[in-house]
């Protein structure tokens, strides 16, 4: 029973940098730069393709103010 409470480690470290660095949750990021930069000083590695597809997924705003912008490749 109390093994359940002490096993998930990786989201212990997670938790512990997102409260110490003040850096809130990456899928709540206003843009995807900021996404990928809260991403990255969370995790320690940049964001794949699948948690960038899910960022746009909550964002559609922004999938569709960068895939608008010429010269941004």
């Amino acid at each position: 029973m109390g093994d359940e409470v002490s096993k998930p480690r990786d989201n212990d470290r997670a938790q512990r940098t997102l409260f110490n660095f003040d850096i809130v949750d990456p899928f709540e990021a206003s843009t995807i730069d900021v996404f990928k930069d809260q991403f990255r000083r969370l995790n320690g590695h940049n964001p794949s393709a699948a948690d960038l597809s899910s960022y746009y997924k909550k964002h559609p705003q922004e999938l569709a103010r960068r895939t608008g912008s010429p010269g941004r490749r």
